[in-house]
């Protein structure tokens, strides 16, 4: 699933929630009579600030400035405004941390406090409720069960005693439910203050409306906050109030990036015409800045490399290193098996750099002997372009060998040559060819025929063989170039696997919906459909396999037509996907069909394929049966899913991959019968 950044379609915003406000029952409260931190009468002022960029969830893009934006504003608010400080950053930003900073908030800030809660990170719109929630760190991107709703946000404003209460929020979607703005009086002086000061507030600044927002900007930080830092940073005056914050930034953000901020009372929330001052604190000047520094994110492909940086040993990978001085850094990883890597990075202060080293494994050659039976049979590699000949030296990888001969049933097998688990040094493989059946009397399968399987009554239809363009010129890199295939007919499988046939064979339920037998099995990873299909040619009297990437983009498309979605052009008629599924599965079936009479190809779950994942596989396909075994650790998946957020993650031509231990609650998978 393809999304951008701090503007994502899976993904982000937030909402202010509306509620009234509720505070001391007594309405004649003593007003102050100066502004100073000095005076025992103003309460404390207090912040909570979170910020995430770097999320759990693969899925889920980073961000770049968060972190730096919370620690330069918690730094401003604690020396030069005299702010009480806490932070919630990255990994201790959780669903239950950030759930009990705001509840632990609610219930300490006292009457006469000034409470500000700054938020920077991902967001998501729940369009539904005209609502939203805040994206925590350890969300399932497309879960809204793992965000942090705002109703949330709500109780802890609602049961807040403090006099004044400003959410500042730097996330997509975040302007709703806002009150009338108020004007600005033609002369602010000591008194406008005093008198803003005295009366309750509950106010929203927001970097945007209902839009996506930036995040990038200036110095390492968001356009937002770049000018929020400079305008708080700036002033030079004993108090600032929120609506001249905002006067003075807002035409610049505005004018600087696609984004309009907002400022305004929250309606009914309890604002009784007062509004959060800023008060400069009297406790003499601030410390003297820490040296500007930046740092560095290292990730590594495999996890768990070695990193150096400039030759020192640093940890490993994946690992942040902070407090580098600016400049040009030699970053290795170093791993068992696998040949070392070294990248250059530019660390520039104030920002984070960030490298992923791709570290290859150590190639071992195996040398592969095949004996037929007959011995005239023709063997052939099918995923390499060399001719094979007996004890042919190869790369560690998957081969797959294919034994044939005339009048005998073709046989293919698959064969591991360095891999983890699999054979090195030499390998001797014996295949034994059944000869072919006297012809029958009738003809052979017709398109859209269904066979069931005896064991679990799983529906297969026959697929025939054809031609047909792969790809799309539309779509991702991935995605290109377009070209011709020629397939022979295979029998797919009519539905996706189901939770009853998966427990039927496997003895257990892994799904994170369980709704029913009819429902897709889902939570498997491609090992673990591999093991599903171990168990079941051990007790079936046919083979089946996943199929090929080019397999199932040819029976999605109908048997290789000009199909936008597995059956046509109307998205609704023919898959689940984000917009229509109500946030999960559905029983299979219930979506039209394609032109064969096969369901659910596009959306639902996606589906794994066999093929090896690589942006450039297109290019070293075959144009007979092709399936790209060569390098790489991911596995293809195919055909969007409940939770895919546009109509193009559902098209027939989209692809994508993971590791093959990956799981997630939209992850499932069909078969093909292979004899």
């Amino acid at each position: 699933m393809k999304s951008p950044g701090r503007i994502v379609a899976l993904i982000v915003g937030l909402l202010m929630v509306s509620t009234p406000y509720v505070g001391a029952k007594n309405r004649d409260i003593s007003r102050i009579g100066q502004l100073t931190h000095m005076n025992k009468q103003v309460g404390t002022y207090r912040a909570l600030l979170i910020g995430i960029q770097d999320y759990n969830d693969s899925h889920i893009p980073d961000l770049e400035t968060p972190l730096s934006d919370v620690r330069k504003i918690g730094a401003i608010l604690k020396n030069r405004y005299g702010f009480k400080v806490e932070t919630l950053l990255d990994k201790k930003a959780t669903r239950e941390a950030m759930y009990k900073a705001l509840r632990q908030l609610a219930s300490t800030a006292k009457a006469n406090d000034s409470v500000l809660i700054y938020y920077a990170g991902h967001g998501d719109l729940d369009r539904q409720y005209n609502d939203g929630w805040w994206i925590p760190v350890d969300a399932v991107g497309g879960n809204p069960l793992t965000y942090l709703d705002n109703i949330q946000v709500q109780k802890a404003m609602k049961n807040m005693a403090a006099r004044h209460v400003l959410l500042i929020s730097d996330s997509c979607y975040s302007g709703t439910l806002f009150g009338l703005a108020r004007a600005m009086p033609p002369v602010i002086n000591d008194k406008y203050y005093l008198n803003l000061y005295n009366e309750k507030s509950r106010w929203g600044m927001t970097s945007g409306n209902k839009t996506p927002v930036s995040d990038s900007g200036t110095a390492g930080h968001s356009v937002f906050a770049y000018q929020l830092i400079k305008k708080l940073e700036g002033n030079e005056k004993p108090y600032v109030s929120t609506q001249e914050i905002y006067t003075d930034i807002a035409p610049i953000i505005s004018n600087n990036s696609q984004q309009t901020p907002m400022c305004r009372p929250i309606r009914q929330t309890g604002d009784q015409g007062g509004e959060f001052i800023f008060i400069a604190s009297s406790q003499g000047d601030p410390p003297p800045p820490p040296p500007e520094t930046g740092s560095l994110r290292v990730k590594s492909q495999p996890s768990g490399a070695k990193i150096f940086m400039d030759t020192l040993f640093k940890g490993h990978a994946p690992i942040d290193i902070t407090g580098v001085t600016p400049g040009v850094y030699g970053v290795l990883g170093s791993l068992d098996g696998y040949i070392f890597q070294e990248k250059k990075v530019r660390v520039n202060s104030g920002r984070r750099a960030m490298v992923t080293l791709t570290l290859d494994p150590v190639k071992t050659r195996a040398r592969l002997f095949v004996t037929p039976n007959p011995a005239d049979a023709r063997v052939r590699i099918m995923n390499i372009s060399d001719k094979y000949y007996n004890g042919i030296e190869l790369d560690p990888g998957r081969y797959k060998v294919e034994v044939s001969s005339t009048g005998y049933i073709t046989k293919t097998q698959w064969v591991d040559i360095g891999t983890s688990g699999a054979a090195s040094g030499g390998i001797d493989l014996y295949v034994e060819l059944e000869e072919e059946p006297e012809p029958g009397p009738g003809p052979g399968p017709t398109p859209g025929q269904v066979w069931k399987e005896s064991v679990t009554g799983m529906a297969f239809v026959w697929v025939p063989g054809g031609e047909f363009m792969m790809g799309s010129t539309a779509g991702d890199a991935d995605e290109k170039p377009v070209h011709k295939v020629a397939l022979s007919g295979f029998w797919m499988g009519k539905y996706e696997v189901t939770q009853g046939q998966w427990q039927q064979i496997m003895g257990n339920n892994p799904s994170g919906f369980k709704k029913g037998n009819e429902f897709p099995v889902e939570r498997v990873s491609w090992k673990d459909a591999n093991a599903f299909i171990k168990k079941l040619n051990n007790r079936a009297g046919h083979t089946f396999t996943l199929p090929s990437e080019a397999q199932w983009e040819y029976a999605a498309r109908s048997g290789g037509k000009n199909q936008k979605y597995s059956g046509g052009d109307d998205v609704n008629r023919f898959a689940w996907y984000n917009k229509n599924s109500s946030n999960s599965t559905h029983k299979v079936g219930t979506k039209m069909s394609n032109d064969l009479g096969i369901h659910d190809m596009s959306g639902n779950v996606w589906e794994w394929c066999q093929d090896i994942y690589a942006k450039d596989a297109y290019k070293k396909h075959s144009s007979n049966n092709p399936i790209y075994a060569q390098s790489g650790s991911r596995r293809v998946y195919r055909g969007g899913s409940w939770g895919s957020y546009l109509p193009a993650d559902v098209r027939c031509a989209n692809r994508d991959g993971n590791t093959p231990d990956y799981r997630n609650d939209y992850l499932g998978f069909r078969l093909l019968r292979t004899n």
